[in-house]
């Protein structure tokens, strides 16, 4: 459970920090992400209905370089992957496959958003079926992530 929890923090997070660089209509998914790049902390993040604890929560980063992102609990890496962003679909989408950790092999289909310093994100991290609303429900997972001041 803890793994999964993790997994899903990964990739809401990584939805999240685009909409967090505040997407126009008119970016590219290589604007987005230019935007991404750097720290993201971990804010909220909910699987199948159930929030994860608070205090897990916050001990979880996510990483962007490049096209790739890295997710970590207390430093060590979690889960790991590459994304791509579609800001031009509404609601805007992302496509992570997972190259590291739990997962590892899927393709998460998720949507993003971002409203001001707040990116949120929805996956499924099977990859069977993209969400289309931001509700953790039927094996979907949810999260908010915040970029980390320097």
């Amino acid at each position: 459970m803890r793994r999964k929890n993790l997994w899903v923090v990964a990739l809401v997070s990584l939805a999240v920090s685009a909409a967090w660089q505040g997407v126009r209509a008119e970016d590219t998914g290589a604007d987005v992400l230019k935007k991404l790049q750097g720290t993201w902390k971990f804010v909220s993040h909910e699987m199948d209905g159930k929030p994860a604890p608070k205090d897990e929560v916050g001990k979880q980063t996510i990483t962007f370089v490049g096209d790739k992102w890295t997710v970590r609990r207390d430093g060590e890496v979690v889960q790991a992957g590459t994304h791509k962003f579609d800001p031009a679909k509404k609601p805007a989408q992302v496509d992570a496959p997972v190259t590291e950790g739990e997962g590892k092999g899927d393709t998460m289909l998720g949507i993003y958003e971002l409203k001001g310093d707040t990116l949120r994100v929805c996956f499924d991290p099977k990859g069977k079926k993209r969400p289309t609303d931001f509700a953790s429900k039927g094996g979907r997972m949810t999260a908010v992530v915040e970029r980390q001041k320097k």
